[in-house]
């Protein structure tokens, strides 16, 4: 199926989801949301699919959600319009395959909680996560608060929401907000280094050509950010393809188990974890992950 806001595809057994909005940085509009939800419909009745990679641009995850949409909104419609996020993420959340937010410059306000909504997340030093609603006189509104709070902790998840920091990468990293940090080519960021430093200098002392300059700089940044973001998307499809040789049923139970004692209780996760550990005994996988072990040799799971 095509799509006017997302770019759906499938390739051995990995599903992509590329926001396609670049005029408005993938800001998350109604419709923009309608056409997520409905890649992710076809992804859960594809029991092809083993693992589903969400994803924008170089400039761009999602730079939050559409606020000329909000600006007026009553609080019925805020709730209508909040609801399909909510939505989109708890089925994120929820599908019994792994998702993974390959994030590439900003993921913010609604594109930075769909990141969180996401299983793992892989960023670079051009990516840079935020939560600004408070700043325009609201909160996350699609569990951004919850998410951060499950992933961080209270205090910081206080100082992403409440101070609306900017968080750059290699932070994001550090907090535990991001599970790889990716660096793309030294070669292209070097030029584009240099590039910027030959504009502002050109600039400082007014001589020189600064339009050409300008232009040069922001053609060596944009070569730097684009190789970038392949080096995190290539990432994110390596981490793919690791959990695809993994068995689909016991992927699904451990996500199952953790998310469990993230969004309840650590007692409710241990619980759940008990009953999903039984249950695998019940498939042809464990029988199969078991014996190849014992016989020393490589295992053949069929997801069963």
């Amino acid at each position: 199926m095509d799509y006017a806001n997302i770019i759906f595809t499938v390739e051995d057994g990995i599903a992509t989801i590329k926001l396609n909005r670049p005029k408005a940085l993938n800001a998350l509009n109604s419709e923009i949301n309608a056409d997520i939800m409905a890649a992710i419909n076809e992804v859960k009745a594809n029991p092809e699919i083993r693992v589903l990679i969400v994803t924008g641009s170089e400039r761009a995850f999602a730079a939050g959600a559409d606020v000329k949409e909000m600006a007026e909104a009553t609080p019925r419609y805020a709730r209508e319009f909040c609801g399909l996020a909510i939505d989109i993420n708890n089925e994120l959340e929820s599908l019994p395959i792994p998702t993974i937010a390959a994030v590439g410059g900003f993921a913010f306000g609604g594109g930075c909680e769909m990141t969180l909504a996401c299983d793992f997340r892989v960023g670079g030093s051009r990516t840079m996560l935020s939560f600004p609603e408070v700043g325009l006189g609201i909160i996350p509104g699609a569990n951004g608060c919850a998410r951060a709070t499950a992933i961080v902790g209270p205090a910081k998840a206080k100082q992403l929401v409440m101070l609306t920091e900017m968080i750059p990468g290699k932070q994001a990293y550090d907090l535990g907000l991001l599970n790889w940090y990716v660096e793309g080519s030294v070669e292209l960021n070097a030029a584009a280094s240099e590039a910027k430093k030959a504009f502002k200098a050109a600039k400082k002392s007014g001589e020189g050509n600064i339009d050409a300059l300008k232009a040069a700089q922001k053609a060596a940044e944009g070569e730097a950010a684009k190789a970038e973001y392949e080096a995190i998307y290539a990432k994110a499809v390596e981490v793919a393809n690791t959990l695809k040789a993994k068995p689909g049923c016991a992927l699904a139970s451990a996500k199952a188990a953790i998310n469990k004692a993230a969004i309840e209780t650590v007692a409710a996760g241990k619980a759940a974890e008990t009953t999903e550990f039984t249950l695998l005994f019940n498939t042809h996988d464990q029988k199969e992950g078991m014996a190849a072990m014992i016989e020393k040799r490589q295992a053949v799971f069929t997801n069963n």
